[in-house]
């Protein structure tokens, strides 16, 4: 039968507050001792309770005073470097809940233009219905969507490659027409711009009024046709 989890808070029952004292401050002394022993380390513990007359010192008190005056010894900035007391401990588990939510609101945001962006491009939503500091905002992020993709298409020019496509477990990179010419995508979100004579499967389409295109092939009947633009 496995343990459920103990609700961390004090105690009312003395005789099971007294108890829980003897068991944990055993506990506690045992892994004072494992982590001197295996990790080579110096260590000390002083309990203080009100059911014994004097306190607990661990390992003696010669040991005891030797590393609490070492401890000392030490610069100001050392000894507090990575001390917690149970006010720092919560505000740093606070900051770090705050920065955590922030991060998710940020990311929320970002979804929920993108969405916005998407439905006006299908038509399914009018532009003039978006609120003005939404479609300031979409448009920053149309930027920098464009600026990632810019740079990520200079990457693989560099390489001779523009964009890898799977087919099976096999991996086809089709070369550019001509490297300083522009790519884009066709039907399906399938890549244009490339000359796939070499290559057989799947076929590159070029967008109406695009010239700048290498070998085309018209769109599939059974496609789905791609958003329709309103003005």
């Amino acid at each position: 039968m496995t343990r459920g989890k103990i609700k961390l808070e004090y105690i009312a029952n003395d005789a099971e507050r007294k108890a829980s004292f003897k068991k944990r401050k055993k506990g506690l002394l045992n892994k004072a001792h494992e982590l001197c022993t295996l990790c080579g380390v110096q260590a000390c513990a002083i309990i203080y309770s009100s059911y014994e007359p004097e306190p607990t010192v661990w390992p003696s008190e010669l040991d005891a005073q030797h590393v609490i005056s070492r401890f000392r010894a030490l610069p100001e900035m050392e000894q507090t470097q990575r001390m917690f007391n149970q006010e720092s401990y919560t505000d740093q588990k606070i900051r770090k809940s705050q920065e955590q939510a922030q991060k998710l609101q940020r990311e929320k945001k970002i979804k929920d233009l993108e969405i916005l962006m998407h439905q006006c491009m299908a038509g399914l939503l009018n532009l003039q219905n978006v609120p003005p500091n939404y479609t300031t905002e979409m448009g920053r992020l149309a930027d920098q969507r464009k600026q990632d993709i810019l740079a990520r298409m200079e990457e693989l020019q560099k390489i001779g490659v523009v964009n890898p496509q799977m087919e099976g477990n096999h991996v086809m990179n089709f070369p550019l027409v001509n490297p300083g010419s522009e790519v884009g995508f066709g039907w399906g979100n399938v890549p244009y711009g490339f000359d796939n004579t070499d290559h057989p499967g799947p076929s590159f389409s070029t967008p109406p009024g695009n010239t700048n295109a290498g070998s085309s092939s018209n769109p599939p009947e059974n496609d789905a046709p791609g958003p329709s633009f309103r003005n």
